[in-house]
């Protein structure tokens, strides 16, 4: 038996690589939905109701729960030209190509300039919100020291570079370590106002060496490639807002996600911006 589910969102980063006929894996399962690897391919399947990841396909909820109730970890999945088909021990699901709507979760252009930083009412509230608090990151003599270096990348050359990235690369527990987070969220910024190339070639070299986890080098390949997941996106574009409503919501959604992920990435962005806006 095949349930055919129709409907829905796909990311744009996926669009070149969902017709590539390719054989994957059921990786993990999760309350907020499914991880799927393949070769050269992470797709993460969710729900509607959840933001879209850089490499997701949301569905309805209620398909979400039918999908999770008849998969385990390990089961077959196939990119076909049509659908992405998972072989579950009970059912065949199929989810359908044509049926799924684009979002564009590229990189966003923002007009803010790097003087005004500072100013801006999304750094003012990040400064306030005593996220040191609750990240997953001990903050110890020597992580303060590292986050100093964060803060004056611009004095600090290709090695220093590097290993404040092999620091922070895979530091902390769960699916995207605390210190993984903190890199993506410093990232977002370094790569909004397009400050240290050096940096992000240094990130991805790193990240090549696959020192942290298999979810976490996913998104750091997404970010490299100029794509972030919805909530991210929208975080971004938050530094061209003075609406305190829209950006108190988009950090609280944020927040959420994860045990400490959304504070740790929070954390790291205004970092970023702390040193962009000093450079």
């Amino acid at each position: 038996m095949v349930n055919n589910i129709k409907g829905g969102a796909i990311s744009s980063l996926l669009l070149p690589l969902i017709h590539k006929i390719e054989t994957g894996r059921v990786h993990s399962l999760f309350k907020r939905g499914i991880n799927i690897e393949f070769d050269d391919t992470h797709l993460f399947l969710s729900a509607a109701s959840e933001p879209l990841s850089a490499f997701g396909i949301n569905i309805a909820p209620d398909k979400l729960a039918d999908v999770k109730a008849v998969v385990r970890v390990g089961d077959l999945v196939v990119k076909k030209q049509h659908a992405l088909v998972i072989y579950g021990e009970a059912a065949i699901i199929a989810i359908h190509y044509n049926d799924l709507s684009v979002m564009d979760l590229s990189f966003p252009t923002v007009i803010c300039q790097k003087k005004a930083i500072q100013e801006t009412v999304l750094y003012q509230m990040l400064e306030q919100s005593k996220l040191t608090e609750q990240i997953g990151l001990e903050l110890n003599d020597t992580a303060v020291e590292h986050i100093e270096q964060l803060i004056n990348l611009p004095k600090q050359n290709k090695q220093t570079q590097l290993a404040l990235i092999d620091y922070f690369l895979g530091r902390g527990l769960g699916l995207t370590p605390s210190g993984d987070d903190l890199l993506m969220g410093y990232t977002m910024a370094v790569m909004a106002f397009q400050v240290s190339q050096d940096w992000l070639d240094c990130l991805a070299y790193k990240v090549s060496e696959n020192k942290t986890t298999y979810i976490s080098i996913a998104y750091f390949h997404a970010l490299l490639h100029d794509h972030l997941s919805e909530n991210f996106v929208a975080l971004v574009k938050l530094l061209d807002t003075n609406n305190r409503e829209v950006i108190e919501t988009v950090i609280k959604e944020i927040q959420q996600y994860g045990h400490t992920s959304g504070y740790d990435t929070l954390y790291g962005f205004w970092l970023g911006l702390t040193m962009v806006s000093k450079s």
